[in-house]
């Protein structure tokens, strides 16, 4: 039971301790005490940066158009080649037996040209006999028809009997039927021949795709040797001899990859900046690298004062020569913002060329650090970045104030509404208080308020 009245008394203590230092000595716990920081005057200096990776100007992809096996690698990754350099060999058996195969089938097509020429020849003469014939029977029925003239007339004085008569209508009536029969085989013979005009047109398209056929073979197999489209170092190399590689052409994946070019006659770095950043980035490009967006070039030309910072000239550091800086000049600034994975930050890419004397020296894929340009003030006053607070929706800082009359406290606190310029993110450049109120150099500012204060305020 003592030891149950110990404890109670222990509690009671502690409790009562606890409420005389909230009460009457204002103690705190370190986590919960206010700071403080201080008004200086300096200078401030705040870059607009973005990172990016040094990039050839162009990558080259190399396929064959022709398939086989590699016989030949000549080059090695970090070559540089000319062009219509050779980069490797191919066996040439299949593409030599395409050609075969497609010579072939230009021979039958010209075979099969003329033949068609000889079928429009004979059409041609189909026609004139059928025609012949038609002359022939319409002769014939003249005669027909003066025979039966004069046999009616010599009838009534008893010259023809209606025997010799009906004989002579009979052959009219046939001949008639002859003429019919042949103006119908000069119109078949007619149809034969645009038949066989018709044919010689197909033939000829079939001779015409006979010989592109021959000359993509000769193509594919000059392919077998693969040659460097220009002059570029070699960055990858995909296959090793011995290895097949398949048609760029005829493959359904596009064909197999031999090796990668880099064309290295411009090197440039692709960044990506905050779009907070990217209307100062804007004042500073070149006009012609601006988004074609309507109206936005003519409007950059007419701002003479802008016009004359648009230089497009920027630093670029690498991890590599950390001593060094290198030049680069805006290319391109993209027009549509992309949302950066992994946050809600909207950023621009935006195209640097690198036009420095020493850009050789930059390897490919090394990490480049863009400086676009430098905002700065000299001997400007300065409060600390976390002094900043909003209060009532209202941006300004918490001055140290002496404590109210009567108060335990050991100091009293007073916001005062402000408009602030740059920061470096240590820094934040004062301009002016709202209220007019003075802010002095050494005077101190909040940096971080009590809890229980926030919780009043």
């Amino acid at each position: 039971m003592k030891k149950w009245y110990l404890l109670l008394l222990v509690a009671v203590a502690i409790g009562g301790i606890w409420y005389y230092l909230r009460t009457y000595v204002r103690y705190r716990p370190e986590w919960d005490k206010a700071k403080f920081g201080e008004v200086t005057r300096g200078d401030i200096r705040v870059p607009i940066t973005a990172s990016g990776l040094i990039e050839a100007n162009e990558r080259i992809n190399i396929k064959s158009e022709a398939s086989g096996r590699v016989l030949e690698i000549n080059v090695v990754e970090g070559d540089y080649v000319k062009k219509g350099e050779v980069l490797a060999l191919l066996k040439k058996d299949d593409e030599e037996r395409r050609l075969v195969q497609a010579s072939a089938n230009l021979d039958r097509a010209k075979a099969a040209l003329v033949k068609a020429l000889v079928a429009v020849e004979q059409a041609k003469q189909n026609i004139l006999s059928a025609e012949a014939r038609v002359e022939e029977i319409k002769g014939s029925g003249e005669i027909i028809a003066i025979d039966l003239e004069w046999a009616e007339d010599i009838k009534e004085v008893g010259g023809a009997s209606e025997k010799e008569l009906r004989v002579l209508r009979t052959r009219a009536r046939i001949n008639k039927a002859q003429l019919r029969n042949a103006d119908a085989n000069v119109k078949i013979a007619e149809n034969n021949l645009l038949d066989a005009e018709q044919n010689v047109i197909i033939q000829q398209a079939a001779l015409e795709e006979a010989r592109q056929q021959v000359e993509d073979a000769e193509e594919r197999l000059s392919e077998t040797t693969i040659r460097a489209p220009q002059d570029a170092i070699v960055t990858e190399v995909y296959v090793a001899e011995g290895d097949l590689v398949q048609s760029a052409t005829q493959g359904f994946t596009g064909g197999t990859p031999v090796m990668t070019l880099a064309d290295v006659s411009k090197l440039k770095v692709i960044t990506r900046v905050d779009e907070a950043d990217i209307g100062r980035v804007y004042q500073i490009s070149p006009v012609d690298a601006l988004p074609e967006m309507p109206q936005l070039k003519e409007a950059a030309r007419e701002n003479e004062e802008l016009l004359e910072k648009r230089s497009g000239r920027v630093k670029l550091t690498v991890d590599a020569f950390p001593d060094d800086t290198f030049e680069g000049l805006i290319e391109r600034v993209e027009p549509q913002g992309k949302l950066n994975k992994g946050s809600a930050i909207i950023q621009y890419d935006v195209h640097v060329e690198v036009i420095d004397e020493h850009r050789y020296t930059l390897p490919l894929g090394t990490q480049a650090q863009v400086e676009f340009t430098v905002e700065s003030v000299s001997d400007a006053l300065l409060v600390p970045a976390e002094a900043v607070m909003t209060f009532q929706d209202e941006r300004g800082v918490w001055i140290k104030t002496p404590p109210p009359s009567g108060s335990l406290d050991p100091f009293g606190k007073k916001f005062i509404p402000s408009r602030f310029g740059i920061t470096d993110g240590a820094h934040t450049q004062l301009i002016a208080t709202v209220t007019g109120e003075e802010i002095k150099e050494g005077q101190s500012v909040l940096t971080k308020l009590p809890r229980e204060r926030k919780e009043e305020d």
